[in-house]
């Protein structure tokens, strides 16, 4: 009897990344737009894999499908599935963490100098025509650059060590906070030295964030966090859209508390058209850069992810136990 998996990343991902399905699997890629869906999709699969920011397997879901005994993210995203339902129920949740911890740190440093060098400004002005026009405009604003920037993590996990590297080579000095400080001799080796959250937001030049969804991360940075930030601070923020309060860095954006933000995740995802950061005026647009959740997720780093993910599915055909069960179960 074929193994049957129930599927919410679609079946282009897995060509796009390049990875193949074993061929004794019997992979049902669904798509639903409401609960009933999802339910009716999921009937007599074994295992569901979804992708990180999924966002409703919630507890209807799960006390209707009952016969999934793993729930598998396909990243080391897992806010949007309801563990306190899926543990009651005695549904194993697991992730793959770590696998993009440098391609996300890598695209983080991306952000920073697209802002620091105003290059979405630049382009569409040398497109335009304006190319002396728009050189003179950033001569004259004073662009910046990573060497000698005070730049605050908030969280140290994996992606923040590796962006800590990278930013420290660089020349930036660099700070974090977490909720638990880490040793000092993992910050000796880093370089990087801790503060209080009310400090790094006040003494940062840029502030990027790289935590987990919880009930103490949402709307961790609202309005009183943006207006302790420098005028000249920029925001990044790859971690979850909810880690920001939306409407107040649209606020910071259009008065000027900040000078700029790079965001590549929003809430929700995929944003509304009403969204009020895609209802900006045309100065506070110049000071915002939005990508579409993507700084994860090139061809070798996704490849390793499903890859991880289909092992653990794997893991429970064989009868194993699955690795990186996040629920306790």
């Amino acid at each position: 009897m074929m193994s049957f998996i129930a599927s919410v990343m679609p079946k282009w991902r897995f060509e796009a990344a390049k990875t193949e399905i074993p061929s004794d699997w019997n992979v049902k890629f669904i798509d639903f737009t409401d609960n009933e869906e999802f339910i009716a999709a999921c009937r007599g699969a074994e295992c569901l894999l979804v992708p990180a920011a999924i966002q409703n397997v919630n507890a209807t879901v799960l006390e209707n499908i009952s016969n999934i005994k793993l729930i598998q993210s396909a990243g080391a995203g897992y806010d949007g599935i309801d563990v306190k339902a899926a543990n009651r129920l005695g549904i194993q949740v697991a992730n793959v963490p770590g696998q993009n911890a440098h391609t996300v740190a890598e695209y983080t440093i991306g952000l920073i100098i697209a802002l620091q060098r105003s290059l979405i400004i630049a382009d569409r002005g040398t497109k335009g025509g304006y190319y002396t026009k728009v050189r003179q405009q950033l001569f004259q604003k004073g662009l910046t650059e990573i060497a000698g920037s005070s730049v605050g993590l908030i969280g140290m996990g994996s992606i923040s060590v590796e962006a800590a590297k990278i930013l420290v080579c660089l020349g930036a000095s660099v700070s974090y906070y977490d909720h638990t400080r880490k040793p000092e001799a993992m910050e000796a080796k880093l370089g990087i030295h801790y503060k209080p959250l009310e400090r790094l937001l006040s003494d940062s030049d840029v502030v990027s964030l790289h935590i987990p969804l919880t009930e103490e991360t949402r709307g961790i940075i609202g309005h009183r966090e943006l207006r302790l930030m420098k005028p000249n601070c920029l925001l990044i923020n790859t971690a979850r859209g909810e880690v920001v309060d939306q409407p107040a860095l649209a606020e910071a954006l259009e008065a000027g508390w900040i000078a700029g933000a790079a965001i590549d995740v929003m809430a929700p995802e995929p944003p509304a058209a009403t969204h009020p950061l895609l209802q900006l005026s045309p100065l506070a647009q110049d000071r915002l850069l939005i990508t579409p959740h993507i700084a994860g997720v090139t061809v070798s780093s996704f490849r390793m992810m499903l890859g991880k993910a289909l092992e653990n599915i794997q893991r429970v055909f064989a009868g194993k136990r699955p690795e990186n069960i996040v629920n306790g179960l």
